[in-house]
């Protein structure tokens, strides 16, 4: 890919938009150039995220495509990928699972803390019901298809800077770094107080104690670096950070039926490169996190009944009691 080079210190933001639409209308088709973006770094040693990427470029490329990864944001915030993979400026993306809510509504209940028991019953769920189907339902019509889910790390657990959390009231000790309001809501009836920040904020905020904790994949304050202030981390299978996979609906649809395939194949090979990076890391995160200094702890017996409760008592503020009932029902299914 060609990129341009304005060094000129007059140039404007309609200047700029123009140029990088002139950047993104070209290699839109399925023989030239697929842009694949994403938020975290492209290193596949840390980054389960990037496991998706290369497993589905490596798959493309044996295909005589090319494939360019945007790790880091570099093309694009999450709400800005969005817009640009509906236009079909970006054609993959591996966004979070709060972006396409706003399409989506019915998408909430994948972010639902406690709901899935793990990676594993995730995939099983997704794998035999329509739940991507009636998220797509909503997506498709905006131009962004799901394909699937990328998981950005292990089965999401609690960090922290002060204590081993082993029951619930060990909660009401700690101050929490919140993504959105409903992250409040959800601490509060853990017996929690917290604090919205932001992503690039958080090292700051656990250093300075404006926030003390974040609940997030076992992987996250490693790759962050994040250990050097969080020395607690408790197993709690809080929820699978499952990241959409969209791609654009109008690239996708325009493809030929052996294109297509060859798009589907990818998706495949990404998505089981990312579940094979679990099955590494789970196996290799005790010792990093003895390396760092961390003690990490489980729940004492009878005490997740306890979490999964409290979390519960916040689902009617984020699902309709329907389409509660329809992601219970898929998970009834594979519990049988």
């Amino acid at each position: 890919m060609k990129y341009l080079t304005l060094t000129k210190p007059t140039l404007t933001k309609k200047m700029t938009a123009i140029a990088m639409a002139f950047i993104f209308a070209t290699g839109a088709s399925f023989a030239d150039e697929i842009k694949l973006a994403m938020n975290g770094k492209d290193d596949v040693a840390s980054n389960a995220e990037a496991a998706y990427a290369h497993g589905f470029s490596n798959t493309i490329t044996s295909l005589r495509s090319s494939v360019t990864i945007f790790p880091s944001n570099s093309i694009g915030n999450e709400k800005e990928r969005l817009g640009q993979v509906s236009q079909g400026l970006i054609q993959v993306n591996l966004a979070t699972s709060s972006t396409p809510i706003s399409m989506s509504p019915f998408m909430r209940g994948v972010t639902l803390p406690f709901l899935f028991n793990g990676v594993d019953e995730f995939d099983k769920v997704m794998a035999n019901s329509d739940l991507v189907e009636r998220i797509n339902r909503d997506l498709v019509p905006n131009g962004v298809r799901l394909m699937g889910f990328n998981m950005s790390g292990l089965d999401a657990g609690m960090h922290n800077t002060n204590l081993p959390v082993t029951k619930l009231l060990d909660m009401s000790e700690l101050r929490m770094r919140a993504m959105n309001a409903s992250q409040v809501k959800f601490y509060s009836a853990l017996g929690a107080s917290s604090t919205i920040v932001s992503w690039a904020e958080v090292a700051n905020a656990l250093q300075t104690g404006i926030a003390q904790g974040y609940m997030n994949a076992p992987n996250s304050s490693i790759r962050t670096g994040h250990t050097q202030f969080l020395k607690h981390f408790t197993n709690m299978a809080i929820f699978p950070p499952a990241r959409p996979i969209l791609v654009s609906e109008d690239w996708y649809a325009g493809l030929s039926t052996s294109e297509r395939a060859n798009v589907d194949a990818a998706n495949s090979a990404g998505i089981a490169a990312n579940r094979a990076w679990l099955v590494d890391w789970a196996d290799k995160i005790s010792i990093k996190f003895s390396e760092a200094g961390v003690t990490v702890s489980d729940l004492d017996a009878g005490e997740r009944k306890k979490f999964e409760a409290a979390a519960a008592s916040t689902y009617a503020e984020l699902l309709s009691p329907e389409t509660l009932e329809t992601y219970k029902q898929a998970i009834a299914t594979v519990r049988k």
